[in-house]
C-alpha cells in the first residue's frame, strides 16, 4: 500500500445498542465489508472525498424516491377506497 494511502490515524466511537444493530444490518447494502468500512465511506462523503460520488445523481435519486412515495401513497388511497366500496 502506498505510504500516502496508509491508514495511520484512528478514532473511537461509542454507539447505542440500537445504532450498533442498525449498522450491523445495513453495512452490506452499502457495499461495505464491515461497519468500519461503512464509517469510513460515510466520513469520506462528509469531507467530499467519496469515490464515485455524483451529487447530481444523488439529487435525481432523491427526486425519484419522493415521486415514488407520492405514487405509493395515491395507490394506497385508491386501494383503500376500492375496498370500502
Amino acid at each position: 500500500m502506498p505510504k500516502q494511502n496508509r491508514k495511520s490515524k484512528m478514532i473511537s466511537l461509542r454507539l447505542t445498542a440500537g445504532e450498533y444493530d442498525a449498522l450491523s444490518a445495513l453495512y452490506p447494502s452499502y457495499g461495505a465489508r464491515n461497519m468500519t468500512e461503512l464509517a469510513r465511506l460515510a466520513l469520506q462523503r462528509v469531507i467530499g472525498n467519496f469515490p464515485g460520488y455524483d451529487g447530481e445523481l444523488l439529487l435525481k435519486v432523491r427526486d425519484l424516491d419522493q415521486r415514488l412515495n407520492v405514487v405509493e401513497g395515491k395507490l394506497s388511497f385508491l386501494t383503500e377506497r376500492e375496498k370500502a366500496s
